[in-house]
């Protein structure tokens, strides 16, 4: 019996070649759905079928022959060799070769589903999102990235917006049921006036077809449907779609950008306000000016016409002792009394004689 002993680098040097070794393990053909596919060049995937899943790579100058496009669910049958990836002490396919061979299981319920539901009208008739926010609620993990991505955006954007987090299951077979409860809960009329939300986030971060596979769910997608309660959907990355998506009023491409749909921009809303505030202090001083200007050149009219002006320039007014204005010596006759306005008094006098110019 040989009691030398290995190091862990040692035993998977071993395994790795009596894997490669093995004339049965270097050109096998194995059959399943693809699974969490990421292509950076090479080819990152899980192969799978109903009972079991095996990690595989294409690097990429086998990828770079592959004459379609491989999605998650797609069905292929893969031509690979079984190694094993020291790093990590796990077993792989080293895939040099794919090709299709139909949809996945999960794909195929997936438009299934979809269908049904758009054929029925649930993708329609959404509910707006309130511009004016008080209160958001998050129904999520409330331990993952997503979570407080939200918090943060939420925050940042307004601060004085209550938050409620609903904590649920967003993984697992009980993950479709632990957040219709959360659904059915927010929109309970008798929920406390202090929790009820203006607007529902439904999020969690990226994952496989089988980690967001609770989104696709019937039963949630009728409740999502039939939430009073606006609900923006925001599963996974960009590129993601889930039933959730479809029947949410609003999708989101990420969590975080769900909490700049849902909260508006105090901040922005202050700006305008500051802007509104200039262009009304503007618009009544330019009114001001106009008046002014107005006012100013009346008053020089009047101040021309004015008898006063004249006046002063050594002019006076005369009026009979009945005030009426005497404008030519045919409106005098001798004995009349007379009035004279003078810049700096009233003289009286009487008419002795009345001459009128040739």
């Amino acid at each position: 019996m040989n009691n030398t002993a290995f190091t862990v680098a040692q035993l998977n040097s071993y395994i790795k070649g009596l894997l490669e070794r093995d004339p049965l393990l270097s050109d096998l053909e194995i059959e399943g759905e693809l699974s969490n596919f990421k292509q950076a060049n090479h080819f990152y995937f899980t192969l799978k079928d109903s009972s079991a899943a095996v990690s595989c790579v294409m690097f990429a100058s086998h990828a770079a022959k592959i004459k379609f496009a491989p999605k998650n669910g797609d069905k292929v049958i893969v031509t690979a060799r079984v190694s094993l990836y020291e790093k990590t002490g796990q077993y792989q396919l080293y895939c040099t070769n794919m090709k299709p061979v139909g949809v996945g299981d999960l794909a195929t319920a997936f438009v299934r589903l979809r269908d049904t539901l758009k054929n029925e009208g649930l993708f329609e008739n959404k509910k707006a999102i309130p511009e004016k926010v008080d209160c958001v609620a998050l129904v999520t993990s409330p331990t993952g990235a997503a979570v407080r991505d939200m918090l943060k955006i939420i925050r940042e954007r307004n601060f004085a917006v209550k938050i409620v987090i609903v904590p649920t299951l967003v993984q697992g077979e009980q993950a479709a049921a632990d957040i219709v409860k959360a659904l059915t809960l927010l929109n309970n009329p008798n929920l406390a006036e202090n929790l009820k939300p203006n607007v529902i986030i439904l999020g969690r971060g990226g994952g496989s077809i089988e980690d967001l596979w609770a989104f696709n769910d019937e039963n949630l997608a009728r409740t999502i449907a039939a939430s009073q309660i606006p609900i923006i959907s925001a599963v996974g990355h960009e590129t993601d779609f889930t039933i959730s998506d479809f029947v949410a009023d609003l999708r989101a491409a990420t969590p975080t950008a769900a909490a700049v749909l849902a909260v508006p921009d105090t901040s922005q809303q202050l700006r305008q306000i500051q802007n509104l505030r200039q262009q009304l202090n503007q618009a009544i001083n330019n009114r001001i000016q106009t008046y002014t200007t107005t006012i100013e050149r009346h008053k020089r009219l009047l101040e021309t016409l004015s008898p006063y002006t004249l006046w002063k320039r050594g002019y006076a007014a005369v009026y009979s002792e009945n005030n009426q204005e005497i404008r030519s010596v045919e409106d005098l006759q001798p004995t009349d009394n007379v009035i004279f306005y003078l810049q700096d008094g009233i003289a009286k006098a009487q008419i002795t004689s009345v001459t009128k110019n040739n």
